[in-house]
């Protein structure tokens, strides 16, 4: 306690404003599809969620480099306000009074801009009020927190999604207000602009070339995104094997097939990260954090690996355990280091730039879906290895540069 309390106000503020966020969100996102699917038939749905992650990538690259050049508060401000709007519209489409689909996607859509037009100048602000020294410690309790989230909402969406969705849409809503007000009294600004950056398409231009022209960051980017893509493989390739391969056990009645031995997976996941990060991060903390990336990388990949080449319950159950530390001892130490290699000057269009990876890596994990129909599950064990090697070998050669660089 004693450390979250030493830690900067504004981080403080920001973790507890993610805290309820992250539940609120995850009790409903999830479940969208499903919704839009009812209404609009799966053709029509699979269009809409790309139109919504195409914006939110441009919203999120706007962002970044718009943090840089008025500061980060006035972002948060404009991003949180177009989310309470947009929450705001979708819990009004699916009040008692009638229910409108499109008005709900449109709702979901502005919220989307405005959430991923506010996250890299929150990133941005984190890095600006912390040191090398704490911010291992500010990830991992970040982490921790938002894999609390996200077990909360999404018992609580299994629960209530169905007949309570307008009230859900309406607490997201009102919690969107209470982000507002939270960034609007109680956080300062942590970045004075020099001038030097402008609200300019050609400064926006021009921001993005050098921060790809920073050859240590661009190479820590393509390994991180090789681990990204490992990290999606529970949504993309796992859950095709486990439905093709995995052979039903049943116990208590209970029948365990491939789609709940996922689910079974996911709670290993989330209730180890809960109960150890703790304990974990004080174990590793004194590790450099190349080493601590590569250890981490190596335990993740190898098990994501090998858990295509497992079809019974408990090898996949005590493999998900070595996967889940592995993930553990890697998130701090990755983020850590990303947060050292940025420009100071330029933290918020590295945000931006920051923002690709996770549609970048869906892309690459969906490739792999369809690569495995040829290459089988041994295919796909060998390209997680060959996942594991190139972003150790590149996370440590950005890692040995910046050290030169000191």
């Amino acid at each position: 306690m004693k450390d979250f309390m030493d830690l900067d106000r504004n981080i403080r503020l920001r973790i507890g404003t993610a805290f309820l966020s992250v539940l609120l969100s995850s009790t409903i996102m999830p479940n969208m599809a499903i919704y839009y699917s009812r209404y609009f038939g799966a053709a029509t749905t699979g269009l809409l969620l790309m139109v919504a992650a195409g914006v939110g990538l441009l919203a999120g690259l706007f962002g970044g480099h718009l943090s840089d050049a008025h500061g980060r508060k006035p972002i948060m401000l404009w991003g949180d306000g177009l989310m309470v709007i947009g929450l705001g519209i979708a819990a009004a489409a699916n009040s008692p009074l009638g229910t409108n689909p499109w008005l709900t996607f449109a709702g979901f859509l502005l919220a989307r801009i405005g959430g991923n037009l506010e996250d890299p100048a929150a990133q941005a602000m984190m890095i600006d009020v912390s040191t090398s020294e704490n911010r291992r410690f500010i990830y991992a309790l970040l982490y921790w927190i938002m894999n609390i989230s996200v077990m909360l909402g999404a018992a609580i969406g299994g629960w209530f999604f169905r007949d309570w969705l307008f009230e859900l849409m309406l607490a997201m809503a009102l919690v969107a207000v209470f982000t507002w007000l939270v960034v609007r009294f109680a956080m300062s600004e942590t970045f004075t602009p020099t001038g030097a950056t402008t609200s300019a398409l050609w400064d926006m231009v021009k921001s993005y070339t050098q921060v790809l022209a920073d050859r240590r960051f661009m190479v820590f980017f393509a390994g991180s995104l090789a681990v990204e893509i490992i990290f999606n493989q529970p949504m993309s390739y796992l859950p095709v094997h486990l439905d093709r391969d995995f052979h039903t056990v049943t116990g208590f009645g209970v029948a365990i097939y491939g789609q709940r031995m996922l689910s079974v997976l996911t709670l290993v996941n989330t209730v180890l990260i809960v109960a150890c990060m703790a304990f974990v991060t004080r174990a590793t903390k004194r590790w450099s954090t190349s080493r601590g990336f590569a250890i981490g990388t190596a335990l993740l990949g190898g098990a994501t690996a090998v858990s295509f080449l497992l079809n019974s319950l408990w090898p996949l159950v005590i493999n998900a355990v070595v996967q889940t530390i592995g993930e553990m001892i890697s998130v701090p130490p990755s983020q850590t280091l990303r947060a050292d290699l940025m420009d100071p000057e330029k933290v918020g269009a590295y945000s931006g730039v920051w923002t690709t990876v996770g549609p970048l890596a869906s892309m690459g994990a969906g490739l792999g879906v369809t690569l495995s129909t040829w290459i089988g599950n041994g295919g796909m064990a060998a390209f997680m290895g060959v996942l594991v090697l190139t972003s150790v070998v590149l996370v440590h050669k950005a890692a040995t540069w910046r050290a030169a660089a000191a």
